[in-house]
């Protein structure tokens, strides 16, 4: 019999370290994802870089032909005005020696055209110069773009593998048991489990329970009680948390009178002094930057429509346009983020993370691998890092989900259980025991 245990037990632990085998190969499967989006990340950084290169290319062979064609042109018009002021210098020397009246005629529209032309060039030498001065400007941003994209994927790298370090070094810092398993992920919204309540009289059978593995070598003794399984620590129950703040974009900080002093930057920047000492800048690649007179709140409007908030309590909120989703970070390090269905998750400083979904079913996934579920009917699930499983419903029934047995217990004292290889075992609040094999057939009904 004892060797029979010590066989179960050794199929747990087993079971327990694949699992833990099987999470670690997950972490190192979403390392590779990790990789391969960096990889991504820097061969679109390398083609939006050669891609820039190409432009620029560009831009200096059709700057190079613009200038090569002003001066042709401009070559030409030299000429032209040269032979107008022959043709003129001659029609002077003419008016000397006497014109008639058709050939002085001839002589000022000759004047007016050549007025006209001076004109002319002068204006197209205006066009060029600005044109030229419009892309060195262009020129000049691309390059201040393309310097910021490098420095924004140097940081999200950094942080990738900042985080990846902490998570590694987390996980080699815990001992290999199944109760320290890894801060799983957040996962999508859980369905509402269908409560399970079938009456104190009536007997279970195999099919209500979900069904679980059975360890290898598993072989239940006849008339064995089920242990007993402990609640959950105290210490895992959550405790009241901070409410998340309704997403309250703000677009425009104090400006006073709206007036201002203005400021044009050699890089294009724009800057907006107010007379309440509110400032505003204004970026080429339209991104708009606020800050308020006592420096204490700054709004950035970004060119894709986010929009991120310094706040002086030193929250950080920051609304992602696309996605309608916003993300607030506080300065205890608490981080809440509200999705556009009204989910919100909550990641506190301490790696617990609340979800709690449009159905208002809340979750908690605690450090130590272990999760609660609570439902809007009052239902609470606890799951612990060895997979065991204990709900509790408002009805004040109990059920416990191991990998030995699954039990059913009832206000009154009942207890009903149902063990992997089909046996069922009631015990009634009276002393009565009533015992089935897997077929349904009693095998022992003791009454007290």
């Amino acid at each position: 019999m004892a060797a029979v245990q010590q066989a179960s037990v050794d199929g747990v632990q087993s079971k327990a370290l694949r699992d833990k085998l099987a999470e670690l190969e997950t972490e190192i499967e979403k390392f590779r994802r990790e990789n391969s989006s960096l990889s991504q990340l820097r061969k679109e950084r390398e083609e939006g870089i050669a891609q820039l290169k190409k432009e620029m290319t560009e831009f200096e062979k059709q700057k190079e032909s613009e200038l090569s064609r002003m001066k042709e042109f401009h070559s030409d018009e030299m000429k032209k005005l040269k032979k107008e002021r022959r043709i003129f210098e001659q029609s002077q020397k003419a008016a000397k020696a006497g014109l008639t009246k058709k050939e002085r005629e001839e002589v000022e529209s000759l004047k007016t055209q050549l007025s006209s032309l001076q004109e002319e060039v002068k204006r197209k030498e205006q066009r060029w110069t600005a044109s030229t001065s419009r892309l060195r400007d262009r020129v000049t941003a691309l390059e201040a773009e393309n310097a910021e994209l490098k420095e924004e994927v140097r940081d999200a790298e950094r942080k990738r593998l900042e985080a990846w370090q902490q998570r590694d070094t987390a996980r080699k810092a815990q001992p290999p048991a199944p109760s320290d398993a890894p801060t799983p992920t957040l996962p999508q919204p859980m369905p509402q489990s269908k409560v399970f309540s079938p009456r104190v009289d009536e007997d279970i059978s195999v099919s209500e329970f979900p069904p679980v593995a059975q360890p290898q070598s598993f072989t239940s003794p006849r008339k064995s009680s089920p242990p007993k399984v402990e609640p959950p620590p105290n210490n895992t129950r959550p405790i009241p948390r901070k409410t998340a703040v309704a997403m309250n974009i703000t677009h425009a900080v104090d400006k006073g009178d709206e007036q201002y002093e203005e400021v044009q930057h050699a890089d294009g920047k724009i800057e907006r002094v107010y007379t309440n000492g509110a400032r505003e800048i204004l970026f080429s690649n339209g991104t708009r930057k606020q800050v308020s007179a006592d420096g204490q709140s700054i709004i950035v409007s970004f060119f894709n429509g986010d929009i991120k908030q310094i706040l002086p309590d030193q929250r950080v909120i920051y609304y992602y346009s696309e996605a309608q989703t916003s993300h607030t970070t506080y300065p205890d390090g608490l981080e809440i983020l509200q999705f556009p269905n009204n989910q919100t998750e909550k990641h506190y400083p301490d790696g617990t993370n609340e979800i709690t979904f449009p159905d208002q079913t809340v979750k908690y996934l605690f450090p130590n691998g272990t999760e609660e579920s609570i439902f809007a009917d009052g239902t609470v699930i606890r799951v612990e890092a060895t997979g065991d499983k204990v709900m509790e419903f408002p009805n004040g029934q109990r059920e416990v989900h191991t990998q030995l047995y699954k039990r059913r217990e009832y206000p009154d004292g009942t207890v009903k259980t149902v063990y992997p290889d089909g046996r069922q075992e009631t015990r009634y609040s009276s002393g009565r025991v009533r015992v089935k094999d897997k077929e349904g057939k009693v095998v022992l009904d003791s009454r007290a």
